[in-house]
């Protein structure tokens, strides 16, 4: 599915190190090995939990929450205060782990040589027009751009970009980096999307032999991450719009799942 909107956007580059920080396990030790891995080649059939674990923190605080997977609010009680978090996945500007993750993926092993590497496809928010400079007005100390770095002139949109990932050197897990991208939907700050996917792997056959194949994905997560200048939150005049009630803030979700190959 495709999701848009035409709003405003900061670029950034995502360091390697991404993956580590959003949860992954450490399999890209593998990424050079010529060594034998399970054969992951394929459409997989992925099934989510019910539910999203929900984390905010707000100024070094930090606070859980369950949601149901389509989403929903999480209200947080800060300093005294009680703040809603509207967090509804059919909005364009938040992106939930089965989005970032689809239910249907397809896996590919290109390159021989070195057989840990793979790769995924996986939809991603990205600027369809041209980075320009920020109008004089709108940038610099006061507003959402203090540092008036160049903005997206044009639609963010959703399209599917390959995404690396690596399995480890005993070929039962995999870590991939699904995405980064800063967005804002022109009510609220800057937010910083990043997600990542790892999963034990069950193989049938043996290592060293042709017919080692991985069967299943099990113990799998996907982990979305938002963060920067501050978040959605939610509609306390009633006006239809979410607004931006909390700075310095940041949330993650998570979600666990499991992966079968697709009939």
């Amino acid at each position: 599915m495709r999701k848009s909107f035409s709003k405003s956007a900061w670029i950034v580059v995502l360091l390697a190190g991404a993956p580590m920080s959003m949860g992954a396990r450490g399999g890209c030790g593998a990424v050079s090995s010529t060594t034998p891995a399970p054969d992951v080649d394929g459409r997989w059939a992925i099934t989510y939990d019910d539910s999203l674990e929900v984390t905010v923190n707000i100024g070094g605080s930090t606070y859980d929450a369950t949601l149901p997977a389509e989403g929903g609010t999480v209200e947080i009680v800060h300093g005294g205060v009680t703040i809603p978090f509207t967090l509804d996945c059919s909005r364009p500007e938040i992106v939930c782990p089965s989005e970032a993750w689809p239910g249907e993926v397809s896996v590919e092993q290109r390159d021989p040589t070195y057989p840990h590497r793979m790769w995924v496809q996986i939809p991603e928010q990205v600027c369809m027009g041209e980075t320009v400079a920020p109008a004089e007005n709108e940038c610099g100390a006061g507003t959402l751009n203090p540092d008036c770095e160049d903005v997206c002139d044009g639609e963010i949109t959703t399209v599917q970009h390959d995404r690396f990932g690596v399995i480890n050197e005993p070929g039962s897990r995999f870590d991939l980096l699904l995405g980064a991208g800063i967005a804002t939907n022109g009510v609220n700050c800057v937010l910083l999307g990043v997600s990542a996917a790892h999963a034990d792997i069950e193989s049938v056959g043996e290592a060293q032999t042709p017919d080692w194949t991985a069967s299943q994905f099990q113990n799998g997560e996907v982990v979305v991450g938002y963060g920067g200048g501050c978040l959605w939150a939610g509609d306390p005049d009633m006006d239809g719009e979410l607004e931006a009630l909390v700075l310095g803030a940041s949330i993650t979700f998570r979600t666990g799942f499991t992966g079968a190959r697709a009939e």
